[in-house]
């Protein structure tokens, strides 16, 4: 029996404090500039959004900004607020008013629950939003509206994504922007991702890990949401991709495994005519392509995730997977929920396919509610989930 281990980075091989910092930072600068105070976005608050579904700050950032923003218009209905967005942050500058902590974690609830119907999580977020703005005035609602459809869109899209650009800032640092986007930073800054991130895998473990990976116990995998390079083998440019999946590898010592980051889908997607954020998960496309660059090449990998997802029809290294366990180590419900959809299609299809998920949350909270509600089994630590597997798997040969 194959044993594909695939592994998570932010909350599970990463103590991610460089993007929690940076996504805290982000808000509380538009705060600012709206001049709404500097209500503190709390690490509770942000772990809510990810057991709904926020897993990209990308995503959660705009969410939380503009949440602020239409809280701030209805204490003013009069307000005039242009439908430009720098236009409207200088407005509300003009006249600043503080306010309240927001209440995020119903936020988090509303775009959780409708996330599956929109599939993007950027357009459930703009639906919610789009809700709270029917209180509004018509003059206001109807600038909400075009500010929405401008921060909202493409929020995976360096350059039409303005509280992405400053975010990414923080994130890789000036000299990253201009190394990864090829445009002039904005500001100067130090990569958050160096000065905050913490490794949560042990070096023992670690080096279990590579050692039943080479003798062939295991076959791993890096599956993220994080940006990252193009795939191995594929000769694209590695303009516009961002390493940070790289980076998170070589803090935790595994250099050199299959990844699939956002990257990876970012070159399948220019392919196919995709949008990314369609198949990055919890959409099964990236589980698939995880499962088949354990296996097999990253772009070989690629394309056979797409094609099994489009077509049906199994190809290069899902096509050879015979008896497999995939045995998944997460935090968040959304990444499981992909992998176990994957798996369920290959079964589905005539492969002899199971999975062990193993989530990595604190004992209380919520995500340890929303592991709970699944029924799936939580570690506090990738170390001790890690020891089990690896336990498991040589019990079992």
């Amino acid at each position: 029996m194959r044993h594909l281990f695939l592994f998570d980075v932010d909350g599970v091989l990463v103590d991610a404090r460089g993007y929690l910092r940076a996504l805290q930072d982000t808000v509380a600068h538009f705060a600012r500039r709206m001049g709404v105070g500097d209500p503190v976005l709390t690490e509770d608050e942000v772990r809510a959004g990810e057991a709904h579904g926020l897993t990209s700050e990308w995503d959660s950032a705009p969410a939380y900004i503009l949440t602020l923003l239409i809280e701030r218009l209805r204490r003013e209905p009069s307000l005039a607020l242009p439908g430009q967005w720098e236009a409207a942050l200088e407005t509300l500058a003009a006249r600043p008013l503080p306010l309240p902590h927001p209440d995020y974690m119903a936020l988090v609830a509303r775009v959780g629950a409708r996330r599956v119907a929109f599939g993007e999580t950027s357009h459930a977020v703009r639906a919610v939003l789009w809700d709270e703005a029917q209180s509004l005035p018509a003059p206001q609602r109807d600038a909400v509206a075009v500010i929405l459809d401008a921060l909202l869109a493409d929020t995976h899209n360096f350059n039409r994504a303005p509280i992405t650009q400053y975010f990414q800032h923080l994130v890789i640092g000036s000299e990253g922007v201009a190394k990864t986007y090829g445009v002039a930073p904005h500001f100067a800054a130090r990569p958050y991702l160096l000065e905050h991130d913490v490794a949560e895998l042990s070096p023992e473990i670690a080096a279990r890990l590579r050692e039943a990976a080479d003798t062939g116990r295991i076959a791993p995998a890096i599956y993220t949401a994080r940006p990252s390079l193009p795939p191995n083998g594929s000769g694209a440019s590695p303009n516009g991709y961002s390493p940070e999946a790289e980076l998170a590898q070589e803090l935790v010592g595994l250099e050199g495994w299959p990844l699939i980051g956002l990257g990876q889908l970012q070159w399948l997607a220019a392919r196919h005519g995709a949008q990314t954020a369609q198949i990055v998960k919890p959409s099964p496309v990236q589980a698939l392509a995880a499962i088949g660059a354990a296996v097999g090449p990253e772009t070989a990998a690629l394309e056979a995730a797409w094609k099994f997802h489009t077509t049906g029809n199994l190809c290069g290294p899902l096509a050879s997977l015979g008896v497999t366990t995939v045995h998944i180590f997460e935090d968040t419900v959304g990444g499981m929920g992909g992998v176990r959809s994957a798996v369920e299609s290959l079964r589905a299809s005539g492969v002899d396919i199971r999975w062990q998920p193993y989530g990595i949350t604190p004992a209380t909270g919520a995500k340890a509610a929303a592991m709970a509600a699944q029924g799936i089994s939580t570690y506090r630590s990738v170390n001790d989930a890690a020891a089990s597997a690896l336990e498991n798997v040589l019990t079992t040969r």
